[in-house]
Protein backbone atom coordinates (compact mmCIF):
# COMPACT_ATOMS: atom_id res chain seq x y z
CA UNK A 1 0.00 0.00 0.00
CA UNK A 2 1.57 3.53 -0.75
CA UNK A 3 2.42 5.66 1.80
CA UNK A 4 2.07 8.78 -0.51
CA UNK A 5 0.49 11.65 0.72
CA UNK A 6 -2.28 12.18 -2.42
CA UNK A 7 -3.62 15.65 -3.32
CA UNK A 8 -6.85 15.70 -4.73
CA UNK A 9 -7.11 18.39 -7.73
CA UNK A 10 -10.79 20.15 -8.85
CA UNK A 11 -11.40 20.56 -12.44
CA UNK A 12 -14.03 20.94 -14.90
CA UNK A 13 -15.43 17.79 -17.08
CA UNK A 14 -14.80 19.23 -20.50
CA UNK A 15 -12.16 17.80 -22.41
CA UNK A 16 -9.40 20.82 -22.55
CA UNK A 17 -10.30 21.20 -18.96
CA UNK A 18 -9.24 17.83 -18.12
CA UNK A 19 -6.58 17.53 -21.22
CA UNK A 20 -5.05 20.90 -19.19
CA UNK A 21 -5.62 19.74 -15.95
CA UNK A 22 -3.75 16.01 -16.95
CA UNK A 23 -0.89 18.34 -18.47
CA UNK A 24 -0.55 20.58 -15.16
CA UNK A 25 -0.20 17.83 -13.04
CA UNK A 26 2.26 16.39 -15.14
CA UNK A 27 4.52 19.20 -14.72
CA UNK A 28 3.81 18.74 -10.31
CA UNK A 29 4.40 15.26 -10.77
CA UNK A 30 7.62 15.89 -12.59
CA UNK A 31 8.44 18.85 -9.46
CA UNK A 32 6.95 16.64 -6.84
CA UNK A 33 7.53 12.73 -7.67
CA UNK A 34 7.06 12.01 -3.55
CA UNK A 35 3.25 12.75 -3.73
CA UNK A 36 0.52 11.44 -5.92
CA UNK A 37 -2.53 13.47 -7.32
CA UNK A 38 -5.87 12.58 -8.08
CA UNK A 39 -8.06 14.24 -10.23
CA UNK A 40 -12.01 15.26 -9.61
CA UNK A 41 -14.08 16.75 -11.69
CA UNK A 42 -16.90 18.98 -10.92
CA UNK A 43 -19.44 20.77 -13.24
CA UNK A 44 -19.94 24.35 -12.79
CA UNK A 45 -23.16 26.63 -14.26
CA UNK A 46 -21.09 27.93 -16.92
CA UNK A 47 -21.13 24.22 -18.14
CA UNK A 48 -24.44 23.62 -17.47
CA UNK A 49 -26.20 26.28 -19.14
CA UNK A 50 -25.38 25.81 -22.63
CA UNK A 51 -28.22 27.37 -24.70
CA UNK A 52 -27.30 30.74 -23.67
CA UNK A 53 -24.65 33.49 -24.03
CA UNK A 54 -22.22 33.64 -20.46
CA UNK A 55 -22.86 37.02 -21.02
CA UNK A 56 -26.00 36.84 -20.44
CA UNK A 57 -26.33 35.03 -17.24
CA UNK A 58 -23.11 35.86 -15.67
CA UNK A 59 -19.81 37.40 -16.15
CA UNK A 60 -15.92 35.76 -15.15
CA UNK A 61 -16.36 33.23 -12.43
CA UNK A 62 -18.98 31.23 -13.90
CA UNK A 63 -16.64 28.08 -14.36
CA UNK A 64 -14.96 28.64 -11.04
CA UNK A 65 -17.30 28.55 -8.09
CA UNK A 66 -17.96 25.12 -7.14
CA UNK A 67 -14.69 24.12 -7.66
CA UNK A 68 -14.01 26.66 -4.81
CA UNK A 69 -16.81 25.39 -3.04
CA UNK A 70 -15.27 21.65 -3.74
CA UNK A 71 -12.17 23.09 -1.86
CA UNK A 72 -14.03 24.25 1.11
CA UNK A 73 -15.94 21.53 1.70
CA UNK A 74 -12.67 19.40 1.74
CA UNK A 75 -13.55 17.70 -1.62
CA UNK A 76 -10.64 18.82 -2.60
CA UNK A 77 -6.75 20.37 -1.97
CA UNK A 78 -7.01 22.61 -4.76
CA UNK A 79 -7.94 23.77 -8.40
CA UNK A 80 -6.91 24.05 -11.76
CA UNK A 81 -8.54 26.89 -14.04
CA UNK A 82 -8.16 28.71 -17.35
CA UNK A 83 -6.81 31.95 -15.19
CA UNK A 84 -9.43 33.96 -18.10
CA UNK A 85 -12.09 32.08 -16.11
CA UNK A 86 -11.25 33.78 -12.68
CA UNK A 87 -13.07 37.06 -11.67
CA UNK A 88 -10.13 40.05 -11.09
CA UNK A 89 -11.16 40.26 -7.58
CA UNK A 90 -10.71 36.83 -5.27
CA UNK A 91 -12.15 35.55 -1.64
CA UNK A 92 -9.40 36.32 0.94
CA UNK A 93 -10.18 32.44 1.47
CA UNK A 94 -8.37 31.50 -1.19
CA UNK A 95 -5.00 32.44 -3.02
CA UNK A 96 -3.84 31.66 -6.18
CA UNK A 97 -0.42 29.93 -5.53
CA UNK A 98 1.10 29.92 -8.90
CA UNK A 99 0.77 30.25 -12.77
CA UNK A 100 2.14 27.27 -15.14
CA UNK A 101 3.66 28.41 -17.98
CA UNK A 102 1.83 30.42 -20.77
CA UNK A 103 0.38 28.89 -23.97
CA UNK A 104 0.09 31.18 -26.65
CA UNK A 105 -2.52 33.54 -25.65
CA UNK A 106 -3.36 34.98 -29.39
CA UNK A 107 -6.87 34.40 -30.81
CA UNK A 108 -7.86 32.15 -34.03
CA UNK A 109 -10.24 33.23 -36.91
CA UNK A 110 -11.15 30.29 -38.74
CA UNK A 111 -12.57 30.15 -42.05
CA UNK A 112 -13.96 27.40 -44.41
CA UNK A 113 -10.99 28.26 -47.41
CA UNK A 114 -8.57 28.16 -43.96
CA UNK A 115 -7.50 31.90 -45.09
CA UNK A 116 -8.16 33.72 -41.85
CA UNK A 117 -8.67 37.51 -41.57
CA UNK A 118 -8.68 37.31 -46.07
CA UNK A 119 -11.49 35.25 -46.38
CA UNK A 120 -13.77 37.64 -44.41
CA UNK A 121 -16.24 39.53 -46.14
CA UNK A 122 -19.00 42.11 -45.16
CA UNK A 123 -22.61 40.27 -44.11
CA UNK A 124 -20.50 36.80 -43.28
CA UNK A 125 -21.53 35.48 -40.04
CA UNK A 126 -18.82 34.85 -37.23
CA UNK A 127 -19.28 32.95 -34.48
CA UNK A 128 -18.42 33.75 -30.88
CA UNK A 129 -19.98 34.72 -27.79
CA UNK A 130 -17.13 37.34 -26.72
CA UNK A 131 -18.25 41.24 -26.59
CA UNK A 132 -14.08 41.65 -26.98
CA UNK A 133 -13.36 39.70 -29.99
CA UNK A 134 -16.74 41.41 -31.67
CA UNK A 135 -15.12 44.86 -30.75
CA UNK A 136 -12.44 44.06 -32.37
CA UNK A 137 -13.13 42.39 -35.24
CA UNK A 138 -15.59 44.52 -36.66
CA UNK A 139 -12.69 47.02 -36.83
CA UNK A 140 -10.47 44.94 -38.64
CA UNK A 141 -13.80 43.81 -40.98
CA UNK A 142 -16.60 46.20 -41.02
CA UNK A 143 -20.41 44.28 -41.55
CA UNK A 144 -19.80 41.20 -40.37
CA UNK A 145 -22.76 39.55 -38.20
CA UNK A 146 -21.65 37.76 -35.09
CA UNK A 147 -23.50 34.82 -33.66
CA UNK A 148 -23.41 33.15 -30.20
CA UNK A 149 -21.30 30.33 -30.47
CA UNK A 150 -21.39 27.83 -27.38
CA UNK A 151 -20.33 24.29 -26.75
CA UNK A 152 -16.61 22.55 -27.03
CA UNK A 153 -14.00 23.13 -29.50
CA UNK A 154 -15.06 19.75 -31.72
CA UNK A 155 -19.00 21.21 -31.62
CA UNK A 156 -17.64 24.43 -32.77
CA UNK A 157 -15.22 22.96 -35.71
CA UNK A 158 -18.29 21.07 -36.65
CA UNK A 159 -20.55 23.66 -36.45
CA UNK A 160 -18.16 25.55 -39.04
CA UNK A 161 -17.54 22.91 -41.12
CA UNK A 162 -21.08 22.32 -41.76
CA UNK A 163 -21.76 25.90 -42.86
CA UNK A 164 -23.79 26.88 -39.83
CA UNK A 165 -20.86 29.75 -39.87
CA UNK A 166 -18.48 31.05 -42.24
CA UNK A 167 -16.06 31.71 -39.58
CA UNK A 168 -15.12 30.83 -35.77
CA UNK A 169 -13.39 33.10 -33.37
CA UNK A 170 -11.17 30.61 -30.37
CA UNK A 171 -8.17 30.80 -28.35
CA UNK A 172 -5.14 29.29 -29.70
CA UNK A 173 -3.97 27.62 -26.33
CA UNK A 174 -7.22 25.78 -26.12
CA UNK A 175 -6.59 24.28 -29.31
CA UNK A 176 -2.50 23.72 -28.91
CA UNK A 177 -3.34 22.19 -25.81
CA UNK A 178 -5.50 19.64 -27.48
CA UNK A 179 -3.41 18.89 -29.90
CA UNK A 180 -4.84 20.70 -32.93
CA UNK A 181 -2.87 22.31 -35.71
CA UNK A 182 -3.18 26.12 -36.00
CA UNK A 183 -2.52 27.27 -40.15
CA UNK A 184 -0.86 30.59 -39.52
CA UNK A 185 -2.87 32.67 -41.92
CA UNK A 186 -5.70 32.06 -38.88
CA UNK A 187 -4.17 33.51 -36.60
CA UNK A 188 -4.49 37.12 -35.07
CA UNK A 189 -1.53 38.65 -33.72
CA UNK A 190 -2.08 40.30 -30.25
CA UNK A 191 -2.04 43.95 -31.98
CA UNK A 192 -5.11 42.95 -34.14
CA UNK A 193 -6.60 41.52 -31.45
CA UNK A 194 -5.86 42.14 -27.82
CA UNK A 195 -6.33 38.75 -26.02
CA UNK A 196 -8.46 38.49 -22.51
CA UNK A 197 -7.03 39.40 -19.17
CA UNK A 198 -5.23 35.77 -18.33
CA UNK A 199 -5.94 34.16 -21.92
CA UNK A 200 -3.72 30.83 -22.34
CA UNK A 201 -2.34 31.10 -18.68
CA UNK A 202 -3.30 27.99 -16.32
CA UNK A 203 -3.96 29.39 -12.40
CA UNK A 204 -3.35 27.18 -9.69
CA UNK A 205 -5.71 28.22 -6.38
CA UNK A 206 -5.90 26.62 -2.97
CA UNK A 207 -7.30 27.87 0.74
CA UNK A 208 -5.09 30.78 1.50
CA UNK A 209 -3.97 29.46 4.46
CA UNK A 210 -2.93 26.10 3.33
CA UNK A 211 0.92 26.88 3.47
CA UNK A 212 1.85 22.74 2.39
CA UNK A 213 -0.05 23.47 -0.88
CA UNK A 214 1.00 26.79 -1.61
CA UNK A 215 4.71 25.36 -1.52
CA UNK A 216 3.45 22.18 -3.72
CA UNK A 217 2.03 24.64 -5.77
CA UNK A 218 4.93 27.12 -6.17
CA UNK A 219 7.12 24.35 -7.56
CA UNK A 220 5.94 24.89 -11.16
CA UNK A 221 5.08 29.11 -10.72
CA UNK A 222 6.21 30.76 -14.14
CA UNK A 223 7.59 33.98 -13.09
CA UNK A 224 6.89 35.73 -16.45
CA UNK A 225 3.74 34.65 -16.45
CA UNK A 226 3.29 36.02 -13.52
CA UNK A 227 4.24 39.21 -14.07
CA UNK A 228 2.41 39.36 -17.13
CA UNK A 229 -0.64 38.55 -15.60
CA UNK A 230 -0.35 40.36 -12.23
CA UNK A 231 -0.67 43.58 -14.58
CA UNK A 232 -3.17 42.47 -16.65
CA UNK A 233 -5.82 41.43 -13.88
CA UNK A 234 -4.47 44.62 -12.00
CA UNK A 235 -6.02 46.53 -14.77
CA UNK A 236 -9.29 44.72 -14.95
CA UNK A 237 -9.66 44.62 -11.44
CA UNK A 238 -9.03 48.64 -11.17
CA UNK A 239 -11.72 49.12 -13.81
CA UNK A 240 -14.38 46.77 -12.10
CA UNK A 241 -13.82 43.55 -11.73
CA UNK A 242 -14.40 40.88 -14.03
CA UNK A 243 -16.80 42.54 -17.08
CA UNK A 244 -19.44 41.95 -19.37
CA UNK A 245 -18.02 45.09 -21.44
CA UNK A 246 -15.73 44.45 -24.26
CA UNK A 247 -12.60 44.85 -22.50
CA UNK A 248 -9.13 43.17 -23.37
CA UNK A 249 -5.52 43.37 -21.74
CA UNK A 250 -2.27 41.82 -22.70
CA UNK A 251 1.37 42.08 -20.74
CA UNK A 252 4.65 40.82 -22.72
CA UNK A 253 7.83 40.79 -20.50
CA UNK A 254 11.36 41.88 -22.16
CA UNK A 255 13.78 41.68 -19.66
CA UNK A 256 13.39 43.70 -16.92
CA UNK A 257 10.24 45.76 -18.72
CA UNK A 258 6.95 44.65 -18.82
CA UNK A 259 4.51 46.18 -21.44
CA UNK A 260 0.76 46.24 -21.21
CA UNK A 261 -1.45 46.58 -24.22
CA UNK A 262 -5.49 47.42 -23.39
CA UNK A 263 -8.91 48.27 -24.87
CA UNK A 264 -12.36 48.84 -23.79
CA UNK A 265 -14.81 50.18 -26.54
CA UNK A 266 -18.00 49.50 -27.15
CA UNK A 267 -19.83 47.14 -29.88
CA UNK A 268 -22.79 48.98 -30.76
CA UNK A 269 -21.11 51.86 -31.94
CA UNK A 270 -17.69 50.20 -32.89
CA UNK A 271 -16.23 53.30 -30.38
CA UNK A 272 -13.11 52.19 -28.17
CA UNK A 273 -9.81 53.42 -26.52
CA UNK A 274 -6.63 51.51 -26.31
CA UNK A 275 -3.66 52.57 -24.38
CA UNK A 276 -0.31 50.48 -24.02
CA UNK A 277 2.60 51.60 -21.51
CA UNK A 278 5.54 49.45 -19.81
CA UNK A 279 7.13 49.50 -16.57
CA UNK A 280 9.62 47.60 -14.21
CA UNK A 281 9.05 44.09 -14.24
CA UNK A 282 8.70 44.92 -10.57
CA UNK A 283 5.90 47.52 -10.90
CA UNK A 284 3.74 45.38 -12.90
CA UNK A 285 0.71 45.59 -10.41
CA UNK A 286 0.90 49.43 -10.36
CA UNK A 287 1.45 49.41 -14.10
CA UNK A 288 -1.92 47.78 -14.30
CA UNK A 289 -3.82 50.71 -11.95
CA UNK A 290 -2.28 53.58 -13.91
CA UNK A 291 -3.52 52.15 -16.87
CA UNK A 292 -6.66 51.43 -15.62
CA UNK A 293 -6.80 54.58 -14.30
CA UNK A 294 -6.30 56.20 -17.53
CA UNK A 295 -8.09 53.76 -18.96
CA UNK A 296 -11.38 55.67 -17.24
CA UNK A 297 -10.40 58.91 -17.89
CA UNK A 298 -9.96 58.43 -21.51
CA UNK A 299 -13.22 56.45 -21.74
CA UNK A 300 -15.24 59.18 -20.27
CA UNK A 301 -13.93 61.66 -22.62
CA UNK A 302 -14.95 59.56 -25.21
CA UNK A 303 -18.15 58.94 -23.96
CA UNK A 304 -17.55 55.23 -23.43
CA UNK A 305 -19.49 53.56 -20.50
CA UNK A 306 -18.38 51.30 -18.04
CA UNK A 307 -20.82 49.29 -17.28
CA UNK A 308 -19.57 47.41 -13.75
CA UNK A 309 -20.79 43.74 -13.18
Amino acid sequence: MSSKKIYRVATRPSLLATTQTRQTVALLQEKNPEVQFEIITFSTHGDLVVDKPLVAFGGTGLFVKELEQAILDGKADFAIHSLKDMPGIQSKEFTIASFAKRENPTDVLLTRNGNGINDLKSGMVVGTGSPRRQLQLQSLCPGIIFKDLRGNIDTRLKKLDTGEYDAIMLASAGLLRLGKTISKSAILSTNECIPAVGQGAIALECLANDDETIALLKTINDTETEIAVTAERSFMRTIGGGCKFPLAAHAVVEGETVCLNTIIGTVETGNFVTIKESASTTNAEILGIQVAEKMQKACKEKGIKLVMC
